[in-house]
């Protein structure tokens, strides 16, 4: 069940990130959808990763763990604050979304460092959702709403429920949250696509 979701995570990650790059071509907040696409594209690394590097030494597994890391950590978050600068129509620069990415690097280091790193990733899976919800909430409209909503509340089921950072650990289970994310990703993502630029 773990291989099979995976592989639908993958797929849905890679359409998704394409579908948004083609997006990015014509509109107005190009660079903005760009950080979407990377985001997604940061899940079909983990799910690479997941999938093709399957031997037992301890580089391979240190491998995975840091594109699995990436993807939570970075891609995951690029992506929902990119749906809420897009949703508040915030068009930030090249250099401002590095900024940020260095930033979610620099706020995991330094909650590993100091031992929280269950309360962090607990914090980052409920802003995830939140900032999803917000800026879908504030930008979209009709059935783009409807669509990018029902993503983001895959999104949350995974996150909140099924993921790593799950705020009930009994209900923690890595095939439904990949399935979760393997929703999420085109819901949103088309969701927001629809908008008019």
């Amino acid at each position: 069940m773990v291989l099979l979701s995976q592989l639908v995570l993958l797929g849905s990650a890679l359409a998704s990130s394409a579908l948004l790059y083609r997006k990015a071509q014509s509109d107005t907040q190009a660079t903005t959808l760009g950080v979407m696409s990377l985001g997604a594209l940061s899940l079909v690394l983990a799910m690479m990763g997941r999938l093709l590097l399957s031997g037992s030494g301890a580089d391979t597994q240190t491998l995975r763990l840091m594109l699995d890391n990436l993807a939570f950590y970075a891609g995951l978050p690029l992506f929902a604050l990119a749906v809420l600068a897009r949703g508040f129509g915030w068009d930030w620069s090249r250099a401002a979304w590095g900024r940020w990415l260095l930033g979610c690097f620099g706020l995991f280091e330094l909650c590993r460092r100091f031992g929280t790193g269950e309360q962090y990733m607990q914090g980052l899976a409920a802003f995830i959702c939140l900032a999803m919800v917000v800026g879908i909430v504030k930008g979209e409209r009709g059935g783009s709403r409807l669509l990018a909503l029902t993503g983001a509340l895959a999104a949350g089921a995974g996150l909140l429920l099924f993921g790593p950072g799950t705020l009930v650990p009994e209900s923690r289970h890595e095939a439904l949250y990949l399935l979760a994310l393997a929703a999420f990703l085109p819901l949103t993502s088309a969701g927001v696509s629809l908008r008019r630029s």
